[in-house]
């Protein structure tokens, strides 16, 4: 039998440590059931106009790693260039609004993702203790719950692109 096990990540205090493995597990299990190249044409598809494409849907969560973690727990500003390529201000998940996201292929998402995903993991050393308070919108709360909850979110629309890819694998397509 096979013993499976997550480590806390070095360099991190606990419980840093190891929600940034459970951070990194989460998008290579998602990662993971996706082929290694998917066309720009597919990352673009939408099963019903303004809805979700795999693009977006990366694109998305790319910009709530930037936004909880670097924007709210560390108080960063997001660099305008960003908002615009992660389509921060375009996408409303709550209204169903989905823009077109960029002609790139699965690589380009995920280059993308890797490089802010590096940052991050930098941007998490520099984090308070893990149960300090900050004043949210509605509530108060801690950097802890902030990382499992990009974990949570990510883990939900990670299954989301891999349910898309399957969709559009499936759908017809023009010209055939």
């Amino acid at each position: 039998m096979m013993n499976q096990d997550i480590a806390p990540a070095p360099g991190y205090p606990e419980p840093y440590g190891l929600l940034v493995s459970m951070l990194q597990d989460t998008t290579s299990e998602w990662r993971g059931e996706l082929p290694d190249e998917i066309s720009a044409e597919a990352m673009m598809w939408q099963p019903f106009p303004g809805g979700h494409s795999m693009g977006a849907v990366f694109l998305h969560i790319i910009d709530v790693e930037i936004g909880w973690l670097e924007g709210f727990v560390l108080g960063q500003k997001m660099d305008p260039e960003e908002e615009v390529l992660y389509m921060t201000n375009d996408i409303d998940v709550d209204a169903v609004k989905w823009p077109t996201p960029p002609s790139q292929p699965l690589s380009w998402y995920v280059a993308e993702h890797n490089k802010i995903r590096t940052r991050i993991l930098e941007s998490i050393k520099r984090f308070p203790p893990a149960d300090e308070p900050k004043a949210g919108k509605t509530r108060t709360i801690t950097p802890r719950w902030v990382l499992n909850h990009v974990i949570q979110h990510e883990a939900y629309h990670g299954g989301q692109i891999v349910l898309l890819y399957e969709m559009w694998l499936r759908s017809p397509k023009t010209g055939e």
